[in-house]
């Protein structure tokens, strides 16, 4: 199959262009436009298609270069190179043309290897300037747009962000290094090169959000990936955009949040504690294992609001939740905990049996109960403890703590009921 010839304008109708064509035309496909004027009538249809100009020198510095001070301005040439027809040695006014965008001189008398070979590296030194250019462009988008070959080692990247090593130093490059040689987050590095690998290896793109903490500062940046393919299919590297989605995940990650968090303790709410057990109770019922909640209710908590007002009843209960939340560490994060109602909790206590629950409970009662509140007494809660059971429910196992709280109440107050 007979490969498409590359398109070259002319630009004149001198006999040194006739002579290129009839030297060159098995090489290129040429379109003529026998002026300047001739091709700005018709330039919009014909720059979209051709790899090169070629201009007599006489058309290039006519009317002292008007056309290539235009061309200029208004950016004609700047990804297509353009060759000037002069004499060899070229005079000052020819020379000139390198003023004006011209990249290189073709002479007479014309050798078919010579012209080839000047046209081919003129194609390419302005592909090349074109690379860098548009390199230069895309670093004006807040996007970082990178490109990797297929061992994941980068080839440009519009930004350098903080979170690279030497990413200061004004002559350090990323060019030729892979993500674990730089990132300072060993981890995100190391699954930036699997993802990396995988598209390389399946031919897929990807996209996914990853969570960056470096030099104290939380950052989200959503990540695309796709594949580069040679024209015969064959994958030779990788093109990515980098955004920072920060604000946006912060903000989705705040809605998610206020779904299933009480707003006046940072504990889970009801509906989102409720979940937790009914997930509980059915991994039971698959799996096994064990676990245990905590039902605790804040002692003669409408006394409080009534002697000293709804705000300090909000301290109390703030307090309460306080407690819990400082405490999860202490226990390994053993337990859930969220506000049931009110001043009622609930605690679901993960691969915990009952002993070891009770002993939390009575932990978390003596801990409030030797809480101090300025400008009024020391405040003290109840607690009901149970264990799963091999029959139970969801709600079988609630009703059963809330009994255990009920005991705790009705027997005095201020102490732990194991059910």
């Amino acid at each position: 199959m007979t490969s498409k010839l590359k398109k070259i304008l002319l630009i004149g109708n001198s006999t040194e262009i006739k002579i290129l064509i009839e030297l060159m035309s098995d090489s290129y496909d040429f379109i003529q436009a026998n002026s300047t004027d001739e091709l700005l009538q018709n330039w919009n249809s014909i720059f979209k298609e051709v790899n090169a100009v070629i201009m007599d020198s006489e058309q290039a510095t006519l009317n002292n270069y008007t056309f290539l001070k235009q061309s200029v301005q208004n950016g004609r040439f700047a990804f297509i190179p353009l060759l000037i027809i002069a004499g060899s040695p070229q005079n000052d006014a020819e020379l000139k043309c390198l003023d004006y965008n011209a990249v290189d001189f073709i002479t007479m008398p014309f050798q078919k290897v010579t012209v080839k070979n000047r046209i081919e590296n003129a194609i390419h030194i302005k592909d090349s300037a074109s690379f860098y250019e548009i390199e230069r462009m895309l670093k004006e988008l807040p996007s970082n747009i990178y490109l990797k070959d297929a061992n994941g080692r980068y080839i440009f990247a519009t930004h350098y962000w903080h979170h690279l090593d030497h990413s200061s130093d004004p002559d350090w490059t990323i060019r030729g290094k892979t993500d674990l040689d730089i990132r300072k987050d060993r981890e995100n590095a190391k699954i930036a090169m699997e993802k990396d690998m995988e598209v390389v290896r399946t031919g897929k793109g990807d996209n996914y959000i990853i969570e960056i903490n470096v030099d104290n500062i939380q950052e989200y940046f959503e990540v695309f990936k796709e594949p580069i393919k040679d024209q015969n299919g064959n994958i030779t590297g990788i093109i990515g955009l980098l955004n920072n989605v920060t604000e946006h995940e912060r903000l989705k990650r705040q809605l998610k949040n206020a779904a299933i968090i009480d707003g006046l303790t940072g504990l889970y709410n009801r509906k989102e504690i409720q979940n937790r057990i009914d997930d509980a109770v059915e991994g039971y019922r698959k799996n096994g294992g064990i676990f245990s909640v905590i039902m605790l209710d804040i002692d003669n908590f409408k006394h409080v609001n009534d002697c000293y007002g709804h705000q300090q009843g909000d301290v109390v209960i703030v307090t309460l939740s306080d407690i819990l939340k400082n405490n999860q560490p202490s226990f390994k994060g053993k337990f859930s905990a969220g506000r049931w109602g009110g001043e009622e909790f609930m605690l679901l206590l993960h691969d915990t049996e009952i002993t070891a629950a009770a002993y939390i409970a009575e932990f978390l009662r003596q801990c409030f109960a030797n809480t101090a509140f300025p400008n009024m007494r020391s405040q003290t809660i109840s607690l009901g403890v149970t264990q799963v059971k091999p029959d139970d429910t969801s709600d079988s196992l609630c009703i059963r703590v809330d009994g255990g709280l009920y005991q705790a109440k009705k027997t005095g107050k201020n102490r732990v009921c194991i059910v």
